[in-house]
């Protein structure tokens, strides 16, 4: 069987898992796992290590290396700074003796607009090449030398980034790379340090614009180098200094330096350590937003106009009375309101009408009309009471289909429910939008009653003594009962709601779950295509999926690695045969 050569970018040890070939030919394809970072960077300028670190012994290192880089970078600059005092005493001299000429006097203004923005030195050579052409008529700018604050802005941003490192390193360990490869970039986040605290206090009260001045002086002093600005949404990348940074590889054990050096501490200066550790641990930064919850004020219900007002023009008491004598009285169609008021009976003959079993078939008002009474009507809150009443006697009317009451008990039962039914303690009718939202309830309750009596086959009781608001148990046989089975039947329909609610919120998290996965696997595949790598990989689950993507990945990536192996190995072992054998 041809030989199978594991790619460079699987990072898989499926094969020791499932038992994939034999033991030495695992520890091969094991051992054989690699890492293929970003190409486009110089590697030989770069730290090497397996599962870079900055520890204490790497951090008191790296300060060390620090402190000598920003000496001789102060002291070139207060050399140089000598040379810009002695050149801009000459540019005032030649001004103050010639004048400069329009082609000077344009360029000058010119030069400063473009080049103002650039650092100290990098415009200093500018200005020296601009004036062996034009003369001495632009003034140099002094460096600015690295203060000790700033190494207290450095100190806080090695811990970040060692917490960076730590990160990776703990996502590699997972994968089993065991290859040495160059240490990431530094993503820097100004707002991340200002959140660095040491017990519960700010290790640096500072703002974020004070942090980007202090990185600019890094980059300025070569600390920081091959800046990367990535947009003003995402932290910019960078290195440091390989001259400056030492790490520890936590596979080696070993302080490592630029091109892959380990550093012993046996073979190092002792030099004494002064300076307060402030590598601190840094707490998980949650924003919370102050959300106001603002109450809806309570409804407030258009106020109901009165049933007396004029339909037509209305008269006036200076009118002519010749003119007031011959007019008629033109008929208008009448409204809703008017409609619904002629509904309304005198008790006595709703009575008899009940006891003469007029309404075994009625059918109940529209609630869609008696909504729009409510809110829009002219019949008054008492009217809109007893038509309400009359409209429920009439629906409840179904249970005595078998019965025959007699119309005092009706009539009784209906005085009842005009004395007691939708009033007041202070014996006013309610407001006609609070018995539009009970009638919804009543006519629930009479359905119910109507069902229960034609299941069980139970005559009910006359009507004054049904309708009776004492009997409240199931024993009494009252209508009052029904109350409770409304209750057991919001509870199931709360029930039901949440039920449904709780169904749609899975169906949600199980479409995203998918949606992830399907992303997951996208950005996998890509990295085996090589079309991304793998820092890149991690990054883009890190970022865009939930956090239990990111613990799943290597397995995720084994599993794939596996296939792959399998699916190559079965391929080589067919290709074997002769198909003419078969």
């Amino acid at each position: 069987m041809k030989k199978q050569i594991l790619d460079s970018n699987v990072f898989s040890v499926a094969s020791t898992l499932l038992g994939f070939g034999n033991t030495a030919k695992k520890e091969e394809i094991q051992n054989t796992i690699a890492t293929t970072l970003v190409t486009d960077l110089k590697i030989e300028t770069r730290i090497m290590a397996v599962y870079p670190a900055i520890t204490q012994e790497a951090f008191s290192s790296t300060m060390d290396n620090y402190r000598k880089h920003i000496e001789g970078y102060n002291f070139m600059a207060r050399a140089e700074n000598e040379q810009t005092i002695k050149h801009n005493l000459h540019v005032e001299s030649f001004l103050a003796e010639n004048y400069l000429n329009e082609v000077q006097n344009e360029f000058s203004k010119l030069f400063i607009k473009q080049n103002k923005s650039l650092p100290a030195k990098a415009y200093n050579n500018l200005v020296d090449e601009f004036c062996k052409e034009y003369g001495m008529i632009i003034c140099r700018k002094k460096i600015q030398e690295v203060k000790y604050a700033t190494e207290l802005i450095f100190q806080n941003l090695l811990h970040l980034y060692n917490s960076q490192l730590m990160k990776r390193n703990e996502q590699y360990m997972k994968l089993g790379v065991t290859d040495i490869r160059p240490i990431e970039e530094f993503k820097v986040n100004s707002f991340l340090v200002t959140q660095l605290k040491r017990n519960g206090i700010n290790s640096l009260d500072l703002c974020r614009k004070t942090v980007r001045n202090h990185r600019k002086r890094l980059e300025e002093c070569g600390v920081f180098v091959d800046y990367c600005y990535k947009g003003q949404n995402k932290p910019v990348e960078l290195h440091i200094n390989t001259e400056i940074l030492v790490v520890l590889d936590l596979k080696t054990s070993k302080l490592v330096v630029n091109g892959n050096q380990s550093v012993s501490s046996e073979n190092g200066k002792d030099l004494p350590d002064n300076n307060e550790n402030t590598r601190t641990f840094l707490n998980e930064y949650k924003k919370k937003e102050n959300v106001k919850n603002i109450p809806l004020s309570d409804k407030e219900f258009p106020s109901v106009t009165s049933s007396n007002f004029s339909t037509g023009t209305p008269t006036s008491k200076e009118q002519n009375p010749t003119q007031g004598a011959g007019a008629k009285n033109t008929k208008i169609s009448e409204t809703q309101s008017e409609k619904l008021l002629n509904l309304i009976l005198h008790p006595q003959e709703l009575a008899e009408n009940l006891a003469d079993k007029q309404y075994s078939n009625y059918k109940p008002i529209d609630l869609r009309i008696l909504e729009k009474e409510a809110f829009n009507g002219t019949m008054l809150k008492e009217e809109f009471r007893e038509l309400c009443i009359q409209d429920f006697f009439k629906s409840i009317s179904k249970i005595y289909k078998n019965s025959t009451p007699y119309s005092g008990s009706w009539k009784k039962a209906i005085t009842l429910y005009m004395n007691y039914k939708w009033i007041s303690f202070n014996g006013d009718s309610f407001n006609k939008a609070n018995i539009l939202e009970d009638i919804t309830q009543m006519r629930w309750r009479g359905e119910w009653a109507r069902k229960w009596f034609v299941k069980n086959e139970f005559p009910p009781l006359f009507p004054y003594d049904y309708f009776d608001m004492t009997r409240k148990t199931s024993k009494e046989v009252g209508f009052e009962y029904t109350k409770v089975k409304y209750a057991e039947h919001l509870q199931s329909k709360a029930k039901y709601a949440a039920l449904k609610k709780k169904q749609q919120a899975n169906a949600v998290r199980r479409k995203e779950k998918i949606n992830h996965s399907k992303k997951c696997e996208n950005e996998i595949n890509r990295f085996f295509k090589k079309k991304i790598t793998m820092p890149q990989l991690f990054d883009y689950v890190e970022k865009n999926l939930p956090a239990d993507f990111l613990e799943k990945l290597p397995t995720m990536i084994e599993k794939k690695s596996l296939n792959m192996n399998q699916k190559a190995a079965f391929d080589d072992d067919f290709l074997k045969y002769n198909l003419s054998e078969f």
